[in-house]
């Protein structure tokens, strides 16, 4: 069983922190990113298909992986987060 260990766990920062070796400020501060910018886009479940362009390519740059590579991880990664999210549906018992 995987224990969870961030504190959000939106696609950019599990993406960041786990395949990037860094945290979400280290990041900001390597490619000019107001940190705040990128807390708000975590913290109000912002899509993925809505980053900026210029921001997948930077997580393309310190990942050393393509930017199309990089989308498809986040959409990935998306997926599962938007699973632990949902809330959890009763199955209705039918007799």
């Amino acid at each position: 069983m995987s224990v969870n260990t961030y504190v959000y766990p939106h696609p950019v920062n599990v993406f960041v922190i786990r395949q990037l070796g860094m945290t979400i400020d280290e990041f900001c501060e390597l490619h000019s990113y107001k940190q705040g910018t990128v807390s708000s886009w975590i913290t109000r479940n912002r899509t993925v298909k809505t980053l900026p362009c210029d921001f997948l390519y930077c997580m393309s740059l310190s990942s050393g992986k393509s930017m199309d590579k990089v989308y498809q991880e986040l959409l990935l990664l998306e997926d599962d987060f938007l699973k632990s999210i949902q809330p959890k549906r009763r199955k209705k018992h039918v007799e």
